[in-house]
């Protein structure tokens, strides 16, 4: 049976960003995070009950998941990297890292305890064991069990992802999810009217993906891949991944896209947002529109008129 472990690394909120440098250095991209900013925002929407208990004002909690092993060695050398922020002027406070073991059996309770019903714009993220509330009328309802997959809303990328999403209209539209996670982003342009096609290259994301396929009662086809496995010309591909992923996509993303086709980028630390811009232009991308959401940065990218 899967065992994982659950790394937690608590610290203050200047150096969040810095410390999402360092772990993607060190190949850790899925990564959930507790902020007492998004937290009271959650609280005026009125969904405080759901979420865990907040973290001190100036603390930001990051957690992410490895398999059993023995990372000793890779979590000692995270921490002296996050204190010698320091240097940098960055005070990262008193950094904690705690461990924990869960059994992948057990994670189909215990991360329920960081997945609340969320609203980005019209959609309403949905947990499948909660009874929709606060509906609107127009909403778009987006049931989801995450599970160990990457992609609840929580998370400023995937909320980023889901506004651009809103902000196209998508009916009729073909779209691919490109490192689909959860299937959320494959599900909200379903929903508003797509036809979509999901890759992921790990396995288990996949078949989460599949199985929220089925609680909304939706066709999506998902399968274990990336951005080259897929055959076609979209009007829409979104990428909500790391800098380091989503760089080398451009190129190729460009070639398949339909002439004046969107692509969608997030999961990019603002310490990198000059590097994917210039990547994007290099290819042909024009910029559309670029948010910012707390560290992170994401892109409405459009296929230039001239090429294509």
């Amino acid at each position: 049976m899967a065992k994982w472990q659950e790394i937690k690394i608590t610290l203050k909120r200047e150096a969040v960003e810095a410390a999402y440098a360092v772990l993607e250095q060190e190949g850790i991209a899925n990564l959930a995070v507790e902020d007492s900013l998004l937290l009271a925002e959650a609280e005026r929407e009125g969904w405080g009950d759901y979420f865990p208990p907040k973290t001190p004002a100036e603390e930001v909690t990051i957690s992410f998941y490895l398999p059993e092993g023995d990372f000793t060695a890779k979590l000692a050398r995270i921490k002296k990297r996050l204190a010698g922020l320091e240097k940098f002027g960055l005070d990262a406070g008193e950094i904690k890292i705690t461990k924990d073991y869960i059994y992948e059996k057990d994670w189909a309770e215990a991360w329920k305890n960081y997945f609340h019903p969320l609203r980005i714009g019209s959609i309403l993220v949905q947990p499948s064991w909660i009874p929709p509330e606060k509906v609107k009328p127009g909403d778009t309802i987006v049931h989801l069990d995450p599970g160990m997959a990457f992609g609840s809303g929580t998370h400023p990328s995937t909320a980023m992802c889901l506004e651009f999403l809103q902000g196209l209209d998508l009916k009729g539209k073909t779209v691919w999810d490109v490192g689909t996670g959860s299937g959320i982003l494959a599900i909200a342009a379903e929903k508003l009217g797509a036809r979509v096609k999901a890759v992921d290259i790990d396995p288990v994301a996949v078949r989460v993906a599949l199985e929220n396929r089925k609680l909304n009662g939706l066709t999506f086809r998902a399968k274990q891949g990336s951005l080259k496995d897929l055959r076609g010309s979209p009007h829409v591909i979104a990428a909500n991944i790391v800098a380091d992923v989503i760089g080398p996509m451009l190129p190729d993303a460009f070639e398949k896209l339909q002439a004046k086709g969107f692509f969608i980028a997030a999961g990019i630390i603002k310490a990198r947002d000059g590097e994917m811009t210039a990547l994007a232009a290099r290819a042909g991308f024009q910029l559309i529109e670029r948010r910012l959401m707390g560290e992170w940065v994401g892109y409405l990218f459009q296929k230039g008129e001239a090429c294509g």
